[in-house]
């Protein structure tokens, strides 16, 4: 989930289990303190968006545009929002402050998991719940082997990433089926941006969902469309639901028979 740009192959090549135990403490004393906050390429998952979003009070496309830049999911042609490192100040996450994360309770799942590397997209038997990560050791940091011992779960628990995998957890099953396919099978640009809106921009999914034929074209309870009006982890689900429905037929929506033509519900 997490690379500097400057360190060569920073991931020890140990397979660890929510059971593996770690020793790591970060410190404002340390002399490494925010230097992992400089020359990475983190990506945000739908959950982070969320949090940030809200928590800067900006709508999804302007924090997007303002904080994002794009990337690729490994392996994949979806597309996934980066975080747009600040040049001026040497390649800075924009989020930084002059004592640390300027976002810290909302601060992304990535930099949560830290020193460990989740191992995300990497089981093609979607069947299979088994979680596997790995130790992250850079050159840099001097908070290993400090602190109390904990087990990988532990560390979820205390760093509040259980939140993050769980609603993440169905943007990850559409990904692995992405991958599922194979890279011979090619996804139309306009099933990309279909991915995207319905993932990241949730409030251009909003407009989308409560102002085009889709409500027409699908049947919502009414208690669903009333909540998706105001809550995002809600309205995101819906798009998990739409997204696995039309780009793989899982059926997790009901279409409305005989309404309109599938194909007059557009992406902007």
């Amino acid at each position: 989930m997490y690379a500097p740009k400057d360190v060569e192959k920073p991931i020890v090549p140990v397979r660890l289990d929510l059971d593996s135990t770690i020793c790591f403490q970060c410190d404002k004393e340390l002399a490494c303190f925010t230097k992992c906050c400089h020359n990475n390429s983190t990506f945000l998952t739908p959950y982070d968006i969320i949090r940030l979003k809200n928590r800067l009070g900006m709508p999804s496309d302007e924090f997007l545009l303002a904080y994002t830049t794009p990337g690729k999911v490994e392996a994949s042609d979806l597309p996934v929002p980066m975080i747009k490192l600040v040049e001026e100040k040497n390649n800075a996450c924009p989020f930084l402050g002059e004592e640390g994360c300027s976002v810290y309770e909302d601060r992304p799942v990535s930099c949560r998991y830290y020193p460990i590397a989740a191992g995300l997209f990497h089981n093609f038997d979607l069947s299979d719940n088994e979680s596997f990560f790995a130790l992250i050791r850079e050159g840099h940091c001097l908070g290993h082997d400090l602190g109390q011992e904990m087990t990988i779960a532990q560390w979820r628990e205390n760093q509040g990433i259980p939140p993050y995998d769980d609603i993440n957890k169905g943007w990850v099953e559409i990904i692995l089926r992405r991958k599922s396919l194979g890279p011979f099978v090619e996804i139309p640009e306009k099933t990309l941006q279909m991915f995207f809106m319905a993932c990241y921009n949730l409030d251009a999914f909003r407009r989308f969902v409560l102002k085009s034929n889709f409500l027409k074209i699908y049947r919502i309870p009414e208690e669903r469309v009333q909540e998706i009006k105001e809550d995002d982890v809600a309205l995101l689900h819906l798009g998990y639901d739409w997204l696995m429905t039309t780009l793989f037929g899982a059926g997790r929506l009901e279409l409305v028979e005989q309404v309109v033509e599938a194909d007059q519900v557009e992406v902007d």
